[in-house]
């Protein structure tokens, strides 16, 4: 599903959710695991793929969650991070994104081969200076913390994240929202928000619009990842439209993980309608298989959204980045939006 279309490829992007864990070459994946030993399914790009990409709608998020164990594996050193994140930003940079926000998930990502987490962040940090310097790209990091490894690992991410926030623009509370309410871990996501970070937080992926409005409610984001079942409720979109968060969208992820039936079903362009302020993103592009400019066809081509209201996406997005102003400004005139 990647896509490299003239029409698509040359309008200046923004993309302010996706996960470098899922979106590491497969390539990448079999050189790491060579280099430092590591045990693979496959050691053929052709028959590693079926074990780390996601092809076809699976039947729950869950179920694709686990497509990542190979890639925790990949995170094998620093060195091994700062080249996984280098080539996504030569990635993006080839999409012709402009401004970009990469998440990753500290305690999970680095926890497989107990990598040091500030040397690991040195890393990451030498492939954004490299790549804001050759591609002019506007770059923000955002710090991950996973439901699924509980209350006192949340605490230690932002202990981290405002130790650094410096270079780390905001937080992210992630994985599966049904098991692991956001009532858990308000206490640490509102220590985040106090000390100056961005607050974006998964909600309404695979759970109803009330979950959308749980979190509104418990820590105020300024970004909800997802969220497209608030189309379900009104109240919720209202909500979310008052308090000026952004829904920060992902079409073909969402069928991926059956969190709508058909891509033909996905409520973005009925989202934006409405008023709320979306986002187009793709979310883990490696493990998916898609691009932001797959995820720009679809809205375009399948969901009916016309290029000037996609522009109007990338404004938002833009207006909703955890940068500091100087370079949202910079990234505005420059998209002309």
């Amino acid at each position: 599903m990647k896509n490299f279309d003239p029409k698509y490829n040359d309008i200046p992007k923004t993309e302010i959710h996706v996960h470098l864990e899922g979106a590491i070459r497969t390539d990448t994946v079999i050189d790491i695991a060579k280099e430092y030993n590591l045990d693979l399914p496959a050691y053929g790009a052709e028959s590693l793929n079926p074990h780390i990409k996601v092809y076809d709608q699976w039947e729950s998020l869950d179920a694709v969650l686990k497509a990542f164990d190979i890639a925790q594996k990949s995170i094998a050193s620093p060195q091994a991070f700062e080249r996984i994140a280098w080539e996504f930003f030569e990635d993006a940079a080839q999409q012709n994104v402009k401004l970009l926000e990469l998440r990753f998930s500290p305690d999970w990502a680095f926890s497989g081969h107990n990598l040091d987490w500030d040397l690991a962040l040195h890393g990451i940090l030498r492939a954004q200076n490299k790549a804001e310097e050759q591609f002019g790209m506007a770059i923000g990091l955002i710090a991950i913390t996973s439901r699924s490894m509980g209350v006192e690992s949340c605490e230690k991410t932002v202990d981290w994240a405002i130790k650094h926030k410096e270079v780390i623009h905001g937080i992210d509370l992630a994985d599966s929202e049904i098991q692991n309410p956001i009532s858990d871990f308000a206490r640490p996501v509102l220590r985040a928000k106090d000390a100056g970070l961005g607050i974006t937080i998964h909600s309404g992926e695979d759970t109803p619009a009330s979950a959308v409005i749980d979190t509104i409610q418990a820590v105020g984001p300024e970004r909800i990842g997802h969220g497209i079942h608030i189309i379900e409720d009104m109240k919720a979109i209202e909500m979310v439209i008052e308090n000026g968060i952004t829904l920060e969208v992902n079409p073909w992820s969402n069928y991926l993980t059956s969190a709508v039936p058909t891509i033909e079903a996905h409520p973005l362009k009925k989202l934006f309608d409405l008023g709320v302020r979306v986002t187009i993103n793709s979310d883990d592009p490696e493990i998916l298989e898609t691009n932001l400019n797959n995820e720009y066809r679809i809205a375009h081509e399948i969901l009916g959204m016309s290029l000037d209201e996609i522009r109007r996406c990338n404004r938002y997005a833009v207006e909703a980045s955890f940068l500091p102003d100087a370079q949202k400004n910079a990234v505005m005139k420059e998209l002309n939006i």
